[in-house]
């Protein structure tokens, strides 16, 4: 028996091993292929399909049981692309470091690829520049051996090499940038966008006039030519020798990926604008240092050199491919739909120190979206992963399988938490007259489920901004029912009495709230129901309530566009400053940075309609969600207002989405939006100066504790 244990034990623990592994490699995948998709210039100026190398690859990912293996997978996906700077290599630093500099004669020899593959940081090639001067100030002719194979090409050791008497153009590179995340379904207010980044290439400058040069400069290239090389052997100042044939899509930069025991992933980030770039040699790798040499000592001038010809580059929308046929999709497309909305977060979700280990989610999920299989187990676990982004924007939306969680029909009532307890709080107009339920009822059950254990068992798949939003959410979403359902409810009224009652679900979203949108409350206190109110009756509803001495703006829901309005007829602070957005911009040139932002003042409108100058008060909970959330923002910063109620949904910023295999589209918030004065607000809320909240008791009385609490501050 003993020994039957210690073979289960070992089982377990190798099969716990291969699946980490396998898990392991699939995360490397997922990095390269991110990598890729949002830096590489090819794939805005060429129509590539980024997804399908990615489907090929997965099986060999998830098969590897090694570094080794895990790389082959990664360096098969590379080879798809057809460029081949974009690839997987083994790093094997040399027993023994190289010279940096040698000399053959009078021609000295800068080993700069070589050396750069034996070290072990970048930083030790710092000194290379210092070091340089000097041995180029006593040479005939210099050789540069820039063929490397850990690390990029690193050109920059030229750019304070004196070898040319006039000053000498250098091409501009592209880059990929992106400025926030453009939905890829609809428009956003955002204004994110993706662009080819043109950056000027300061030129090489001339040495002085009593300075040495050398009389030939030639280079040996691998597999990138760094731009300062192709612009000396443009000028006919230098020679080039290569392993293979060049041409101006060689001009690039590449970035590395680790992949761990020795292997690396090098990736194209940046491209040449000119092209006509052509070898003076191409000579296999053992020969190609005496063919330098014999360049480099050659007496006749170097031919001319052709016009570098410019490659206008025009980018175009990316737009990933829904598969919205696929209702259930296999393994590799259920693992590109995570790696897809992973690497979107990642890189561009405005409140991503605010999730967590990020990282996390992805080793956790791989598994998770293996073994969805079915269009359901599918949905769910998509709508799950949204979920851990604990944001109030989030949704998702597509085919029947997600409609089945969230439910397609709603109910004719509002239920909300209040106390600990589940109360009805409004009823729809369409709530037929016969129904006995009444203001103030708890639900106890729905479809003959305790509705604590219906939200328990929803939790995982509904989200907010801040927990008690959240609870009001999952209690929305858990009275939710399929397409011609309807509900059975188990009511306890005010008597304590329980009772069922059944009704039909509907399409159309329930609309609450009765009587004036704007009236005058005694004793002369203005009021305007800003969910209800519409942005043409804006300065009817302001010259109604001009005359009071002070306003409550009832905010507990959406808006309708109407603060951009409003904010400028209270401005009597005179602000000039709303809210600051700010939103992640991303390029190679900071994907090194902790983070790189696009941040703005959004500015207050001004006005020549009389202004409001009495005080304000804005009634908040945590129905008050983005627009309504930012009319607070302006309201505060134009006068002041406070706030009365309980913390808003803590979700600002404008939404963008992503879309996944299925045709499963997932929003989510983004930019990051702060107060005017720079205090956060997602997550947080608009926080009340006042603190009030609805009781049992005051629902059954007909009272509204919130607006009661606004008026007897407004009245002191």
């Amino acid at each position: 028996m003993m020994m039957r244990n210690v073979v289960v034990a070992l089982t377990c623990v190798l099969m716990t091993r291969s699946l980490q592994a396998s898990t392991d490699a699939l995360v490397k995948l997922c990095r390269v292929w991110s990598a890729v998709k949002f830096l590489d210039p090819q794939l805005m100026t060429r129509e590539i399909d980024w997804d399908t190398p990615l489907i090929h690859a997965i099986p060999a990912a998830r098969a590897a049981k090694t570094a080794d293996e895990s790389a082959a997978a990664v360096g098969s996906m590379l080879r798809e692309l057809g460029d081949p700077v974009t690839r997987v290599i083994r790093v094997e630093h040399p027993a023994a470091k190289p010279h940096l500099f040698e000399w053959s004669g009078d021609v000295l020899i800068v080993n700069v690829g070589p050396y750069a593959d034996s070290v072990e940081s970048e930083n030790e090639l710092f000194p290379v520049e210092d070091e340089l001067a000097p041995e180029i100030a006593k040479a005939q002719a210099v050789v540069f051996d820039l063929r490397t194979r850990a690390a990029e090409t690193p050109g920059w050791v030229l750019d304070h090499a004196a070898v040319v008497d006039r000053s000498v153009p250098v091409p501009a590179r592209r880059y990929v940038f992106r400025s926030g995340y453009a939905p890829q379904r609809g428009t956003t207010s955002g204004g994110y966008y993706s662009a080819l980044q043109l950056v000027a290439s300061p030129p090489i400058t001339a040495a002085s006039k009593d300075a040495h040069r050398p009389a030939r400069i030639v280079f040996i290239v691998g597999n990138e030519v760094p731009a300062r090389a192709a612009a000396l052997w443009w000028s006919g100042n230098a020679a080039i020798v290569s392993t293979r044939p060049l041409s101006g899509s060689d001009v690039i930069e590449t970035k590395s990926i680790d992949l761990g025991n020795g292997w690396k992933a090098f990736i194209r980030v940046a491209e040449a604008t000119v092209d006509g770039l052509i070898a003076d040699a191409v000579v296999n790798d053992a020969s190609a240092l005496a063919k330098g040499l014999e360049l480099a000592r050659g007496e006749s001038p170097l031919p001319a050199r052709p016009a570098a010809r410019e490659t206008p580059a025009v980018p175009m929308a990316q737009r990933d491919e829904p598969y919205a046929d696929m209702a259930a999709p296999d393994s590799s497309f259920r693992l590109l739909a995570l790696f897809r909305f992973w690497s979107v977060i990642d890189r561009f979700y405005p409140h991503k120190k605010l999730i967590g280990d990020w990282d996390a989610v992805l080793t956790e999920f791989i598994p998770r979206f293996e073994a969805a299989e079915g269009a359901d187990a599918y949905a769910r676990t998509v709508i799950e992963l949204a979920a851990r982004l604990e944001d109030g924007h989030v949704q998702v939306l597509g085919p029947p399988a997600v409609w089945d969680v969230i439910g397609a029909r709603l109910l004719p009532v509002e239920v909300r938490p209040v106390e600990g307890k589940f109360i009805v709080t409004a009823k729809d107009k369409a709530l037929p007259a016969d129904a006995d339920i009444r203001i103030g009822d708890e639900v106890v059950r729905v479809d003959g489920e305790l509705l604590h254990d219906r939200v328990q068992r929803l939790w995982k798949y509904f989200t907010a901004s801040t927990e008690p939003a959240r609870l009001a959410t999952v209690v929305h979403f858990a009275l939710r029912g399929a397409r011609d359902s309807v509900a059975e409810l188990e009511l306890v009224g005010a008597d304590g009495k329980s009772r069922t009652v059944r009704i039909a679900r509907m399409r159309t979203p329930p609309v609450y709230g009765d009587g004036p949108v704007w009236r005058v409350i005694p004793p002369g206190i203005g009021y305007i129901d800003l969910t209800r109110l519409t942005s043409a009756q804006v300065d009817e509803a302001m010259d109604a309530v001009k005359g009071t001495k002070a306003l409550i703006f009832d905010m507990r829901g959406y808006p309708k566009g109407t603060g951009w309005a409003i904010a400028p007829r209270i401005n009597t602070k005179n602000a000039t400053v709303s809210a600051i957005f700010s939103r992640p911009e991303i390029s190679v040139m900071t994907e090194d940075m902790v983070e790189s932002r696009f941040s703005f003042e959004q500015g207050l409108a001004s006005t020549d309609k009389p202004k409001f100058t009495g005080r304000t008060v804005m009634l908040i909970d945590d129905r008050a969600i983005s627009q309504a959330e930012h009319t607070g923002l302006w309201f505060e910063a134009a006068n002041g207002t406070r706030f009365i109620g309980s913390n808003s949904a803590g979700a600002d910023g404008d939404t963008t989405n992503t879309v996944l295999p299925g045709g499963i589209y997932v929003f989510f918030t983004g930019h990051e939006v702060r107060h005017a004065d720079g205090r956060q607000l997602q997550r947080i809320g608009l926080v009340p100066d006042i603190r009030v909240t609805p009781t049992i008791r005051g629902i059954r009385a007909g009272k509204d504790e919130v607006l009661d609490a606004a008026v007897a501050y407004l009245s002191r």
